[in-house]
């Protein structure tokens, strides 16, 4: 990744575009903004893989993960998988089976947590 680059969950990318497209119809006066015509099919992708209400809560449960040997990506795997079980974490993100010993119970929590604010769809 590009240095100073940030990556973002899903959740976190539907919150900003959603922020956008309110302003919409501002930005679409100015000549000088262009909206890309992928723009809304960026919005509609990071609405439906959202799982859930509240990016900033994600983020709270999530980030002290960190703690334990968690990577941003894998923090971002999570919040876009949004798996519920400690098995299905560790099947789609292998690289975190290397510091189970250290983050299994920790990633428990954090899902334990992380399905109190779950979209229902």
């Amino acid at each position: 990744m590009p240095p100073n680059s940030i990556l973002l969950s899903n959740c976190e990318a539907a919150e900003m575009l959603q922020k956008i497209q309110g302003h919409m119809a501002i930005l679409s006066e100015d000549p000088t903004i262009k909206i890309p015509e992928s723009f809304d099919k960026a919005f509609q992708y990071a609405k439906e893989g959202n799982h859930f209400t509240s990016a900033k809560s994600v983020k709270e449960i999530l980030e002290p993960l960190k703690d334990y040997g968690v990577n941003d990506g894998e923090i971002c795997m999570i919040a876009n998988i949004g798996p519920e079980t400690i098995e299905e974490v560790y099947a789609l993100i292998p690289s975190l089976k290397a510091t189970r010993s250290i983050n299994e119970g920790k990633i428990v929590e954090a899902l334990a947590a992380l399905a109190n604010i779950k979209v229902s769809k």
